[in-house]
């Protein structure tokens, strides 16, 4: 009786064992493979993000660069266009956007006035985050790449790190 409950057990239902166990590794993987596209970042998630932290400054215009024929799929460039140099409040909430949307690791690497500007990450994107006058005039820059995006990166030639041997040397 203990072998059957086992046996039971072992194989799901008791009958089919190996199909049972083939389905249920298959299953396992897509649940796996599942959580890992679930945790990657999208371009086009990213584009979200910054959009939600722009409305939240409640100021300027907010546009794109296309970086799609830069050859790196995985890069978003945003810029929130202002009359004069955002005020702090205005730069807070967009921090404060970004960081409930899951960019953390939060570091200032500016402050010089009114220039202002912070690295953050998120799930293998880094964000620099900009925000001052510049002589094309004033607001906050949003300039985001990552590792992995939901599109495959271009490849590029594989090196090896081996030297050729030297010719051998005659007498």
């Amino acid at each position: 009786m203990t072998a059957i409950a086992v046996m039971t057990a072992l194989t799901g239902c008791g009958g089919g064992g190996s199909v049972g166990t083939a389905d249920e590794r298959a299953t396992t993987t897509a649940r796996a493979a599942e959580r890992g596209a679930r945790g990657e970042v999208t371009a086009d998630a990213v584009r979200g993000d910054v959009r939600s932290a722009a409305a939240a400054a409640g100021i300027g215009r907010l546009g794109f660069l296309d970086t799609s024929k830069a050859g790196n799929p995985c890069r978003v460039v945003g810029s929130l266009r202002t009359e004069a140099a955002p005020k702090r409040a205005s730069v807070d909430s967009v921090l404060a956007v970004l960081k409930a949307r899951g960019w953390g690791q939060l570091e200032q690497m500016l402050a010089d006035g009114t220039d202002q500007a912070w690295r953050l990450k998120k799930n293998g994107w880094e964000m620099i985050l900009g925000a001052g006058k510049v002589p094309e005039g004033a607001g906050i820059v949003f300039d985001a790449s990552g590792k992995a995006c939901g599109v495959p990166m271009p490849s590029r030639p594989a090196t090896s790190g081996i030297v050729p041997p030297e010719p051998p040397v005659l007498p």
